[in-house]
């Protein structure tokens, strides 16, 4: 397999700064910052498991051999299906690759986006659920939702509502602005109540805070730093045509360039002339949470697009989740990326740039994971990064790949043998999710199980062998 073999990075001068401003990554640097999110992790992600083990009498089961194992995380650890997507459409969805595309998924994660542009550039090949006027077409993203259910996996829809002109249909600007918003209120409420307790997690809006608000669109000054009136003006009806569909569902709203300076942005903002930096963006972010609020419609999370390019130390990341903190607000990670486009202008040999990918991959998952704030992660492009594919199924692991899934599913999971006190009860710290605990009913000498959920209630579970 590709990248098997584990290899530390050089520590010539020339690895450590690209064009005099982008550092090599460094894990070293980040020491102290990965200490805290691990005791984060042990503090915020786990809890006291309490099980009573009571016989079919009712009697509790004392010294009783038991082993408990954990099935699934309650934290969302997530990727997009832009790839599973378009073999659906292309008619390939049980294809050879497409089945080991899936399998390899799911070995990782328990989440997934799905995509339903309204459009998404007429030339891009992306799914479009209305590219031509009276033609909705939501069946693609019908049959990913439906694999993801199949599967055990939390399905979520990005995006609603993307104020930008490759993301409106070309066939929606031939009306006035009030119309045009009455055909994305249709288009809002008919997605959120078809998917109606399907799809528990939306992207309500995206990308507000770089782009105008729709009556501004086409005079479009990319970045176009829009005024929060304006902006407020639209995404406060989007989120309330959304809850009035489904009120038992979570909107988010989504933006990107929060993190650090966004890649390839213009120093000045065209309208004003002052500079557009992350730390601006993210002082207009929280402004725009607290209009929002004010305006009766608040998000029910942060989210964050996490496009990151590479931090020089993650205590610049934790940082950030301190600061969304203060909005009271949980932070969601829902698009992160970390292209080595810089490394691979170094001319750095392919598995150096792997090893440091997967370890920058699995220390900011573990930063984000130790952050009490934070309650998903979704990658955006992990499937294509981490896996190199032919054109058929057959493919190879890169590092990355067996990184982040051995972070998941065994660095962070509870696998527990023992016995019952006296009282029938065990007590131990475990990960907050799904567990099945199998023991010997007296008498028998098979195994017999049972799944729960330890959650961050204090109460215990109790556990009858006769309802086994």
């Amino acid at each position: 397999m590709a990248g098997e073999k584990k290899t530390s990075p050089p520590q010539s001068e020339e690895w450590k700064q690209f064009d005099g401003h982008e550092s090599v990554y460094d894990p070293a640097r980040s020491s102290e910052s990965l200490r805290a999110a691990k005791a984060g992790i042990e503090a915020h992600r786990k809890g006291t498991l309490l099980v009573q083990l009571l016989g079919r009498d009712g009697v509790a089961l004392a010294d009783h051999p038991v082993h408990l194992e954990q099935l699934g995380h309650e934290f969302i650890f997530g990727e997009q299906l832009w790839e599973l997507d378009a073999m659906v459409r292309d008619g390939e969805g049980d294809s050879e690759r497409a089945r080991a595309w899936k399998r390899r998924f799911c070995e990782v994660f328990n989440a997934a986006t799905n995509l339903c542009y309204w459009t998404e550039r007429p030339l891009h090949d992306a799914s479009k659920t209305e590219a031509y006027q009276g033609e909705p077409r939501v069946e693609n993203f019908a049959r990913t939702v439906d694999w993801c259910l199949e599967n055990g996996l939390t399905a979520k829809g990005h995006p609603l509502f993307w104020s930008i002109d490759k993301g409106i249909p070309d066939w929606v600007k031939r009306y006035d602005i009030d119309t045009q918003m009455k055909f994305a209120e249709v288009r809002v409420r008919n997605l959120v109540a078809r998917f109606k307790g399907k799809v528990k997690l939306w992207d309500a809006t995206n990308e507000a805070l770089w782009e105008p608000a729709p009556k501004n669109l086409p005079h479009r000054d990319w970045p176009h730093i829009e005024s929060m009136e304006d902006i407020v003006e639209y995404v406060a009806p989007v989120l309330r045509w959304c809850r009035e569909e489904d009120p038992e569902a979570r909107f988010l709203i989504n933006d990107y360039g929060v993190e650090n300076q966004s890649p390839g942005a213009p120093p000045n903002c065209p309208k004003d002339g002052s500079p557009v930096t992350a730390a601006r963006q993210r002082k207009r972010y929280r402004e725009l949470i607290k209009a929002l609020s004010g305006a009766g419609q608040s998000p029910d999370a942060i989210g964050l697009q996490s496009h990151t390019g590479w931090v020089a130390d993650h205590a610049e990341q934790l940082a950030i989740y301190d600061e969304y903190a203060t909005s009271g607000l949980p932070v969601h990670i829902t698009e992160f990326w970390a292209k080595a486009d810089h490394l691979e202008k170094l001319g750095l040999p392919a598995s150096e740039i792997e090893y440091l990918q997967a370890e920058y991959m699995a220390n900011y998952l573990t930063c984000a994971f130790g952050h009490p704030s934070v309650e998903t992660f979704f990658f955006w492009g992990f499937m294509g990064t981490a896996i190199e594919w032919n054109d058929r199924s057959g493919h190879a692991l890169k590092p990355s790949f067996d990184r982040i899934r051995k972070l998941i599913h065994e660095e962070w999971k509870t696998e527990w043998s023992g016995r019952t006190d006296k009282d029938g009860k065990i007590s131990i710290p475990a990960f907050y999710g799904e567990y099945t605990l199998q023991t010997v009913p007296p008498g028998m000498d098979y195994t017999m199980g049972q799944r729960f959920t330890h959650g961050r209630q204090p109460a215990g579970n109790v556990i009858r062998l006769g309802s086994l």
